[in-house]
């Protein structure tokens, strides 16, 4: 008879919501440090495989032309707005080569971009990209020649 007096013990106390709670969220940052750092990784690899498409464009178009007919910034630019690739940084499509005649040095302004330059001592065509730290994403370029 009287049974209603009897307290459920079944439950859970406030402090053992709160650890579970603390243990959950420790464990939701790990996470997300580990996925933002996994996210710069596959950017640098979007650059990279740009980088290579833009290699293998550059070595195409040295099979029916001389080095001396693609050997300027138009035609660079050309090549790199005709490979349709994608900034994955910026978001936005690369329109220009940052062709040039010595390799560039590091820039955070242009990160995820493919860069070109021609070594003219031997008329070798240098891909490279800069990644999300504004570095090289390789660190001997990809070369081009006829």
């Amino acid at each position: 008879m009287f049974m209603y007096l009897h307290k459920n013990k079944k439950g859970f106390t406030l402090i053992e919501l709160m650890v579970v709670v603390a243990i959950i969220g420790i464990l939701a940052l790990l996470g997300l440090r580990l996925y933002a750092g996994q996210q710069e990784k596959a950017k640098n690899s979007i650059v990279k495989a740009n980088a290579g498409t833009i290699q293998t464009l550059i070595q195409a178009e040295l099979a029916d032309k001389a080095v001396e007919d693609i050997d300027d910034e138009s035609e660079m630019n050309s090549i790199v707005t005709k490979a349709g690739i994608h900034n994955p940084i910026l978001g936005s499509q690369q329109t220009a080569s940052h062709f040039g005649n010595a390799a560039p040095s590091a820039s955070t302004d242009n990160a995820g971009d493919v860069y070109v330059w021609l070594n003219l001592s031997d008329s070798v065509f240098h891909v490279n990209g800069w990644g999300a730290d504004g570095n090289d994403v390789y660190a001997d370029d990809l070369t081009a020649r006829r």
